[in-house]
């Protein structure tokens, strides 16, 4: 022993001897420290010594029962065994053997002994540190001589590692199955293979007998559903491809070159006694056979199945080892394990797609790895296993989709998907001829025709009395509701499965089994699966081409919307003949036949007392269904030539003539989710043509939108949808356009007084409404301040002195009268000669002609004209478009008088008796155009507006007081039309009363309808602008203010009066700002901004 080493000797020994004869805590901590504190080199030389007493203490029953003396001597053994290399064979079958027995009990559930979980982790931390610090030779040694001790130890390990719940104790109890089977880290190459061949053989014998129950174990412990966090499961994956890919690989699997006569006697023999391997006993087989690998990938195909549900684990990391198993196995055991490589291939085509992004690459790069490398043979065989699991995906894909678990939909999507991917990249491009075999077209279709079922949704027939083309179109499809993609994922992953169809070798094969289909069945489904095959960017140009052929054929685009209904019966002045065919009246009539007696009984289909009912339109739907059904399936159509558009880039050039009218004709539709799907198609052509904005599309094809419009104006049936280009074009355009729309504008001018197209009036409105706002935006008025100064002082002596004028000039006039000296006589015969000399006096000036109006305001005047006769009309949307569309075009004759003051004549009648509608909306509108009015034309209307209106608008706001007491914000009253109305109402009185320039008297009536808003039980937004009406009647008239709620609060407060210097001012009883009724106290105070 050298002298460094004695010396070493003499510092250990008295604290080795203090635990022997004494193990307390503090003598083993005072031993930890000490060995942590030695060198290693030393440290290895006195290994046995340090160890000897921890091993007696061990192993001797006097500390039975003693946990945390066990636990501190097991941490003291692990730190001396972490930093040394086990070299004695004894000593280490000692220490094995100690550990195992306090970890073991045969008769505990598991066989796991009862004792705390610290002390099992220290175990399995003190058992992972031997093993991996043990010598090659003597692990060898004990492969070959103690394969039950070390069995057991394996089974203690895995099975702590199921059973246990301490996250820590299942780690270590993986990591000690690893070490103690060899397939540990840092026991292994970067292959994971043991580098010794001898020491792999015997690892390969032992994990032989101990396989099927040890993978089984991982498996449960990688399946449980009670883990906790994804480390042990990533840890159980590792371990399960260590062992298996160790012990199954196909190296170990020995192949005969030749065949023996003796060979084929034994296949001839199991024949006969039909002795077949896989039901015989494992342990009747020589391990590493070739029937025992059989017999074994049989068994352990169980094992890989269920871990096919870890596809769709939510950690990345679960799903990455998942990968690293599955290529491992189709790599190394590609030959023992056949009966799995379907499913490994499975899961990597799966994770092909996985949202993480290395997860994707290693699958994808695994899988190309597998194909490119197999066998011409085993690649061919894989193929055929993934045409037959192709087929079985395509089945059983409606049924996983109408499952509630996203994540199962997401994988069954992903590997579709990864499917066609790997059929595409295939040396022969199989998808072809896979779907050939066994109307696989039609299999697929239907698939995904059922993937893609959408949800009926009544909202799509939902109409919109003003769009805004200004706003955005929608990103998404807001008109695909799915009945089974019910994620924003699953519609991305369904919609990158059709992307890869479209870009396969038989994507026009798929095409045309989706258009039979469509012929067959007009199913909105099909529209979108063509919609997204068409669009991939490798697909060939030749399906969007095809497609927007079909989609514009008019039995296809032009589908009906409006649900039938029947109008009352035609009357006498509808036709000369109300006795005609009636399917439902069927009459009994009896003539005398041929033969005597005989009597002919017929029906005739001729009614005499029923009179015909007439159908409102023939074509329309049925039933809202259809309807329903129809809308979609318009959207999908508009969409799709969109996306054709975007596919085809430049090359759509030749369809845009036949297209961009049928577009614009959509966008201009009442339903909105028809005007979004046009406006988003509208914008996809914009950007295939490289266009800085639709209005530069528009402008570019003026000439043509004229021309189109012009024919479909001379065309009964293609009056609507003219009227709707109509309207989009002019809203899309600037006044470059000005010029063409005039003449087109006054033939619907002319067109909307025929009572033929009365049907189209909603569109000749929406086209009125749409000009008139154009000549806003292309026309702006010049702004001018009309209104008085709020500030300016008034002059309160402005009439003293204009009456002492008109006196002093009435005066004179007087006396010159008196100075004449003139009788009466004398000066009626002057008046009456200056009468007959006026009469024969000519003028000779000449008189110039007003200068003609311009051309906009013309056709504007023309346009008020016509819808002035709309206002009282009977459907509630057609006369709110007819106000809308005066109230916007009268200011654009502000300043016109001549031409202003007729039309607001002609408009008083129709506007007053709105005010007497029971429908809020109208009344709304109506409100808007009186406030217009009354800003335009101000003391023409005046004494109009003050009898016969303003007393139903506070006759309304009073009724309505009582409705909406104690509305709160939480109550549905807040989303009737009667709380809109209220707050419409509320916001005209004042510029109704400045405008109106109402006298005193009259605006005590205003507030009196007012004032019950100020009550704090009023909703608060109505409380705003009670208060907001009330500030502004301050600004106009402070004392008529004061005075009226100085009436309502009736209190006995006195007010003093400010200082004056020439006056004496006396208090006045009562103020305004305090009342005893609480509800209104806060309210009035903040009309004075008191607090």
């Amino acid at each position: 022993m050298n002298p460094i080493v004695k010396d070493a000797f003499a510092q250990i020994k008295p604290v080795c001897d203090m635990v022997m004869v004494n193990p307390t805590p503090d003598n083993i901590s005072s031993f930890t420290s000490l060995a942590c504190d030695l060198k290693k080199e030393n440290l290895q030389e006195l290994q046995q010594y340090m160890l000897f007493p921890i091993i007696t203490h061990l192993q001797s029953k006097e500390i039975n029962g003693r946990y945390e003396l066990q636990r501190l001597l097991v941490n003291a053994m692990k730190e001396i065994l972490q930093r040394i290399r086990v070299a004695s064979f004894e000593m280490c079958i000692r220490v094995e053997m100690s550990l195992a027995k306090m970890a073991f009990d045969k008769n505990k559930p598991g066989m796991i002994a009862d004792v705390p979980e610290e002390l099992k982790l220290s175990v399995m931390q003190c058992l992972v540190a031997l093993m991996l610090n043990l010598e090659t030779p003597l692990r060898l040694k004990m492969i070959q001589s103690h394969a039950p001790l070390l069995a057991q130890a394996v089974f203690v390990s895995v099975h702590m590692a199921k059973m246990e719940k301490l996250r820590p104790l299942k780690l270590t109890a993986l990591e000690s199955l690893m070490a103690h089977t060899c397939t540990h880290a840092d026991l292994t190459d970067s292959n994971c293979m043991i580098t010794d061949p001898v020491l792999e053989e015997a690892v390969v014998h032992m994990l032989c007998c101990i396989l099927p129950g040890v993978l089984a174990t991982l498996q449960d412990v990688a399946m449980c559903p009670n883990n906790p966090g994804h480390a042990v499961i990533t840890m159980a994956l590792n371990a399960t491809h260590r062992i298996l890919c160790m012990t199954m690989n196909d190296k170990h699997l020995k192949d005969k070159d030749t065949v023996t006569v003796a060979d084929l006697v034994k296949v001839i023999e199991q024949k006969d006694k039909q002795k077949y391997v896989s039901k015989a006993k494992s342990c009747d087989l020589p391990k590493l056979s070739v029937e025992w690998f059989h017999m074994a990938g049989e068994k352990l195909e169980a094992v890989i199945r269920s871990l096919l549900r870890l596809v769709t684990h939510d950690h990345f990391k679960v799903r990455k080892e998942l990968a690293v198993l599955c290529y491992r196995i189709v790599t190394e055991c590609n030959n023992t394990m056949q009966p799995s490589i379907a499913m490994c291939l499975d899961i990597l085509i799966s994770l092909s797609s996985d949202p993480y992004r290395s997860v994707a690459e290693y699958s994808a790069a695994a899988r190309g790895a597998y194909f490119r490398s197999a066998a011409p043979e085993r690649a061919l065989s894989a193929m055929d296993g993934l045409a037959r699991n192709l087929a079985m995906v395509l089945a059983s894909l409606p049924r996983v989709l109408s499952n509630v678990d996203a994540a199962r939909k997401v994988s069954s999507l992903s590997l579709l998907q990864g499917y066609v991917a790997v059929l595409c990249e295939a040396r022969a491009r199989r998808l072809g001829a896979v779907l050939a075999a066994h109307a696989g077209h039609a299999r697929l279709a239907h698939a995904l025709s059922a993937a893609a079922a959408l949800r009926p949704d009544l909202a799509l027939l939902h109409r919109h009395a003003l769009r805004d083309i200004t706003a955005d179109p929608p990103l998404d499809s807001p008109w695909c509701k799915f009945r089974y993609l019910d994620t924003p994922d699953l519609e991305k992953r369904f919609r990158e499965v059709l992307i890869s169809l479209g870009e396969a070798d038989c994507a026009e094969l798929i095409l045309d089994t989706l258009l039979e289909m469509f012929r067959e069945r007009r199913a909105a489904e099909l529209v979108y699966l063509m919609n997204w095959i068409a669009v991939g960017p490798n697909s060939t140009p030749n399906l969007a081409r095809r497609l927007i052929d079909v989609y514009i054929e008019e039995e296809v685009w032009a589908l009906p919307l409006e649900v039938r209904s029947s109008e009352p019966p035609l009357t006498d002045e509808d036709t000369l003949d109300v006795d005609v065919y009636n399917p439902r009246a069927w009459v009994k009539d009896s003539v005398p036949g041929l033969f005597e007696g005989a009597i002919e009984v017929r029906y005739t289909d001729i009614s005499y007392r029923t009179p015909r009912v007439k159908e409102a339109n023939p074509n329309a739907c049925r039933t809202l269904r259809e309807a329903e059904h129809n809308m979609a399936l318009c959207c999908l159509l508009t969409e799709g030539v969109g996306m054709m558009a975007r596919r085809l880039q430049g090359d759509f050039q030749p369809y845009l003539l036949k297209t961009l009218c049928l577009v614009l004709e959509r966008v201009g539709s009442r339903y909105e989710a028809l005007h979004q799907a046009g406006a988003k198609a509208l914008h996809d052509i914009r950007a295939a043509g490289a266009h800085a904005s639709v209005g530069e599309l528009i402008a570019r094809n003026a000439d043509y939108f004229t021309h189109q419009l012009t024919r479909r104006l001379k065309r009964a049936w293609n009056t609507q949808s003219a009227l709707e280009i109509l309207s989009v074009v002019m809203e899309y355009s600037d006044a470059t356009i000005l010029e063409y729309l005039y003449g087109i504008v006054e033939d619907v001018l002319v067109q909307s007084c025929d009572k033929y197209y009365q049907k189209n009036l909603y569109s000749y409105l929406q086209v009125f409404h749409t000009f008139v706002n154009c000549i806003h935006k292309w026309f702006p008025s010049q702004s001018t301040n009309t209104e008085a100064n709020a500030n300016e002082e008034i002059d309160v002596l402005k009439d003293v002195y204009e009456y002492i004028k008109n006196e002093k000039e009435s005066e004179r006039l007087l006396n010159e009268s008196l100075k004449d000296d003139k009788s009466v006589e004398e000066m009626y015969k002057e008046d009456l000669e200056k009468k007959e000399d006026g009469v024969l006096d000519y003028d000779d000036t000449v008189t110039h002609e007003a200068p003609p109006l311009p051309r906009h305001v013309e056709v504007t005047k023309t346009i008020l004209k016509r819808c002035i006769n709309f206002i009282p009309a009977k459907n509630r949307d057609d006369a709110i478009l007819a106000i809308q569309v005066i109230n916007l075009g009268l200011p654009v004759l502000k300043d016109y008088e001549d031409e202003l003051l007729p039309l607001v004549h002609l408009t008083w009648g129709p506007l007053v008796t709105k005010f007497e509608d029971t429908d809020y909306a109208v009344m709304r509108s109506a409100l808007d155009l009186l406030v217009t009015l009354a800003e335009l034309s101000e003391d023409f209307i005046r004494q109009r507006a003050v009898k016969e209106v303003l007393p139903r608008i506070y006759a309304q706001l009073s009724r309505l007081a009582g409705e909406s007491h104690l509305k709160d914000s939480g109550s549905a009253y807040r989303a009737s039309g009667a709380f809109r109305l209220q707050q419409r109402a509320l916001a005209a009185l004042a510029p109704l009363a400045r405008r109106l320039r109402l006298a005193p008297d009259q605006r005590h009536d205003a507030m009196d309808a007012a004032r019950l808003y100020l009550s704090r039980k009023q909703p608060k937004p109505l409380q705003t602008l009670a208060i907001q009406f009330f500030k502004a009647m301050v600004c106009e008239d402070y004392g008529s203010v004061w005075l009226h709620l100085r009436r309502f609060c009736a209190n006995s407060a006195s007010a003093r009066p400010p200082a004056a210097r020439l006056l004496k001012l006396a208090p006045v009883l009562g103020t305004p700002h305090e009342t005893t009724n609480k509800d209104y106290d806060k309210n009035l105070k903040a009309i004075f901004d008191m607090k």
